[in-house]
């Protein structure tokens, strides 16, 4: 147990973090030199925006189509689609219209989270970051949607639809990257605010101060942001609120160079929707949590037991257990220099803090082994009726608190017009604690505190230690080298781009409990039954390289005309509760494997645009992700072993007049596990068999008309085909087909206010009503013997949702 110290005391090996993260220098400013296979680092934000604004030519669709020419697919939305969306909203669903993307909101303003995929690739397999900054989880590496940056201060959020770029700063993506990039600080002192207000009680405040350049020579700029919202969930009891506070401080070096130092903090403080079978949902659209409460009883010499049905809905789910608290911040630094007049170095350091769990319950026995611990008492007395015959329900959340650090740096060496080398390191270094202190709950059926016992009111056993759930220290150090090197040739028509990303990624696992070697997860500290099996606290480290070449070609036929081509290679470790479980269950987890292949064709001119690609992915030991239906920010995993999937993709914007523009988007894609897979001793038939989750045929559209100076509307859907909800293929949702109605009309300018407005949303503008998240399982197991299947989960669409929107500037 030596080892354990190390999480005791981690400060020896932060040091040893810090020395490696300042002695490194690494890359990542662009020009407008070329759009390279560049991606969330400043290189490639500062490359997108020069070639936006320094070709006026340059054509663009409504903010939603924006003219590419890097080699593979890549979409893009800006500030001024995203203005059009619903107020508060995740930037995951304003990027839903893309082809291949496919975002499932739990609701129609984005605070209860949703589920993303690109390609059959989940949201644990997508880079997702946010000015250069990794946001997916240390641990499992999930997506939070709902803690994303308010849509107001994003300028351009980039999508490369199924390959993961050289630079990114991952151990998890096995293809597909989504960027956010915060916009910059005015150069003019501006107040910005708007007052939104909707279905199910919705109020939203937000407010932006720029303070226009100030200091010496004017060079420095910043703003300050503010937002607050809050709702009733569209079923059920229960409320969805969200903080978040915003900062940007820009300091312009001249000649291109900059320092920029932000932070963002959000807080969420949601209950759950209820997630239920397609039996559940066909006899109550609406079903959810129970709202009645019971306390319970503490009766000295009677055996008390928590109340089980409807009137007391204990047992069953009390909506005020089930909860969605998070607490997330972070600091993130930008900076380019010049070293010399053709090379440049970038600096992306950044800190983060996540403090989150999914709520929970857990009804405990007060003789319970894990309450006596290593003494010789006969139990505990939970609810102080003076004896040990009861039942209690007790607050048992699962929190995840991460402090995670890192850097992302480039250096770029413009040899000549036509060639271009650049040099890579990222180290990203997150501290993963999981606990799960239990706490008492009140008579009113919510828990003394939201995070359980971790900050107070914990639950003691009798030998003094705090009852946990379970009590893990994980440490996630990924070290990332990455090289490539841009060719042009033919009058730089064509454009070769060779390149290999070179991850090293580390986990260290700590396990302080005395946890069951099978069944469900149990942890104590002391002494347990004689007849029951316990496997000890342990240590141990793992390890996982994997060299991920790619190449990129492009070729411009004509000024109008791009073909392209791509190959990229990607690789994901496994997840932190895997590997628990394996040492636990001394099975085998190997990291997943992917080869991706693209050949595409681009049209652009400033009145029509298109995109057409095809695409192939060949997954080695692919793994399944689902969110559990107890604790949707658990997830639960299976491996498939090899899958591959294959498609077709397209999207056009065509500007028909100055009043008209229309954008169209469609994507097909097939999906086969090629083998069965063993459950225990059974053979599972999923050779043949579909990917879960993953809509063979989606399509979107949007058509913006503006009458009127003052005036624009645009109504826009999507459609989303059947997908698979078990391994077997033997449970399907239905299609479905949503669709989104805006106007907006520009208020006059007057006393000093000025680009103020008036927008009306309306979400699900026909009320369908469709299955929207699965919590998928391997099968129903109808007619596969020995094997016992899982049911499948859903939740449901939000109905029609009206929102209004004021803002103002001054």
């Amino acid at each position: 147990m030596k080892n354990l110290n190390r999480a005791q005391a981690p400060g020896r090996r932060y040091a040893t973090f810090l020395k490696l993260g300042t002695g490194m220098v690494a890359l990542a400013t662009a020009t407008a030199w070329v759009a390279p296979a560049l991606a969330q680092s400043t290189a490639s934000q500062e490359m997108d925006e020069i070639i936006v604004a320094g070709n006026r030519q340059q054509p663009s669709i409504s903010g939603l189509l924006q003219a590419e020419s890097s080699p593979k697919s890549k979409s893009s939305v800006t500030a001024e689609y995203l203005s059009t969306q619903t107020a508060g909203q995740s930037i995951l669903q304003s990027i839903n219209l893309l082809p291949g993307v496919n975002f499932t909101n739990n609701d129609a303003y984005g605070s209860s989270g949703g589920n993303i995929r690109i390609r059959g690739f989940d949201g644990n397999r997508v880079s997702l970051t946010f000015d250069g900054i990794p946001l997916n989880d240390t641990g499992n590496y999930a997506i939070y949607s709902n803690q994303q940056l308010d849509e107001e201060l994003i300028t351009r959020a980039t999508v490369n639809i199924g390959t993961t770029d050289v630079d990114s700063p991952t151990a998890s993506a096995t293809g597909g990257t989504v960027n956010v990039q915060t916009r910059k600080p005015l150069d003019t002192l501006n107040v910005d605010t708007l007052l939104s207000f909707g279905s199910y009680n919705y109020k939203r405040v937000f407010s932006v101060l720029d303070t226009g350049t100030f200091g010496p020579g004017n060079h420095t700029s910043a703003f300050l942001a503010a937002s607050y919202q809050d709702y009733n969930k569209f079923k059920g009891e229960g409320e969805e609120k969200k903080k978040q506070l915003n900062f940007r401080v820009y300091e312009d070096l001249g000649g291109g160079d900059f320092i920029s130092v932000a932070g963002n903090y959000n807080e969420n403080r949601n209950n759950f929707l209820f997630t239920a079978s397609r039996a559940q949902i066909g006899q109550n659209y609406f079903a959810d949590y129970y709202t009645n409460w019971i306390p319970q009883t503490a009766v000295n010499n009677k055996a008390d037991t928590p109340a089980t049905t409807d009137g007391g809905g204990a047992f069953l789910g009390y909506y005020g257990l089930r909860l969605n608290p998070s607490n997330t911040g972070n600091v993130r630094g930008q900076s380019r220099f010049h070293l010399a007049d053709d090379v440049m170095l970038t600096v992306d350091p950044y800190f983060q803090y996540t403090l989150a769990n999914g709520g929970g319950y857990s009804s405990v026995k007060e003789t319970d082994p894990r309450l006596i611990g290593a003494s010789k008492a006969k139990g505990v007395d939970l609810n102080g009726d003076g004896d040990l015959l009861d039942t209690v329900l007790l607050y048992a959340p699962s929190n995840t608190n991460t402090f995670r650090t890192g850097v992302t740096s480039s250096v770029i060496w413009d040899i000549n017009e036509d060639n271009r080398f650049r040099v890579g390191y990222t180290l990203d270094y997150g501290r993963h604690r999981q606990t799960g202190e239990y706490t008492q709950i009140g008579s009113d059926g919510t828990p003394l505190d939201v995070f359980g016992g971790k900050n107070s009111g914990q639950v003691y056993t009798a030998d003094g230690a705090i009852l946990n759930s379970r009590n893990r220290y994980s440490i996630a150090e990924l070290n990332q080298a990455s090289l490539e090197y841009t060719y042009k040739a033919l009058d730089q028509k064509l454009i070769i781009i060779p390149a290999l990303r070179l991850p090293y990624f580390h986990r260290e696992l700590n396990n302080y409990c005395y946890t069951l070697t099978s069944g469900s997860t149990s942890c104590t500290t002391g002494t347990v039954a004689a007849n029951t099996i316990y496997k000890a606290p342990y240590s141990t480290t793992k390890d996982f390289s994997e060299p991920l070449p790619s190449l990129g070609v492009s070729y411009q036929v004509t000024p109008e005309h791009q073909v392209y081509f791509q190959f990229s290679e990607g690789f994901s470790a496994p997840r932190t509760d895997n590997l628990y479980n394996l040492i636990r269950d001394a099975g085998a987890v190997q990291p997943e494997k992917t080869y991706n292949f693209e050949l595409g064709h681009r049209f652009q001119t400033t009145w029509l645009m298109t995109s057409l690609e095809g695409w192939y992915t060949r997954y080695i030991n692919r793994v399944v992700s689902a969110p559990s239906p107890d604790d949707p920010t658990l997830f639960q995993d299976r491996s498939l072993g090899r899958v591959d999937l294959y498609g077709v993709a397209g999207e056009a914007g065509f500007a028909v007049l100055d009043q008209v523009n229309v954008y169209a988007s469609a994507s097909w894609t097939h999906s086969e596990v090629k083998g069965n897979v063993l459950s225990g001793a059974v053979i599972v038939p999923t050779k043949g068999k579909e990917l879960v989750d993953t809509p063979e045929f989606m399509a979107g559209g949007r058509v913006e008309y503006k009458p009127l100076d003052i005036l624009s509307m645009s109504l826009q859907g999507k459609f989303t085909g059947t997908r698979a909800a078990t391994d077997v293929n033997d449970e399907w949702t239905t299609p479905f087909f949503v669709a989104d109605f805006q106007a907006r009309l520009d208020l006059p300018d007057m006393g000093g206010f000025h680009g103020s407005y008036l927008q009306f949303n309306v979400n699900n503008l026909f009320d369908r009503r469709y299955m929207n998240v699965i919590s998928t399982s391997q099968t129903t197991a109808l007619g596969i013997p020995g094997l016992a299947g899982s049911t499948p989960f859903y939740l449901v669409g939000s109905p029609r949702t009206f929102m209004g929107t004021i803002r103002t500037q001054f």
